[in-house]
């Protein structure tokens, strides 16, 4: 008997996401203490930082489930 999966892990596309990619901010460290972005050199949270990095859109996002509408 075939196990029943639930119709959108049935239908998803689904994507490997490769493991040697760092998702850390460059020249940055993660204060667990404070919970936040540090910019290693100068110590300002990266928040603060006037070199930090500017915002992606949505667009470089992988899209799944409902925001598959034209699939």
């Amino acid at each position: 008997m075939e196990s029943k999966k639930h119709i959108l892990l049935k239908y998803a596309t689904t994507y490997d996401i490769p493991r040697n990619i760092s998702l850390a901010p460059e020249n940055c460290h993660y204060d667990r203490k404070i919970g936040a972005w540090v910019v290693s050199e100068s110590g300002v949270l990266l928040v603060n930082s006037p070199d930090k990095p500017k915002p992606v859109t949505k667009k470089a996002d992988i899209e799944t489930g409902e925001d598959q509408k034209g699939e």
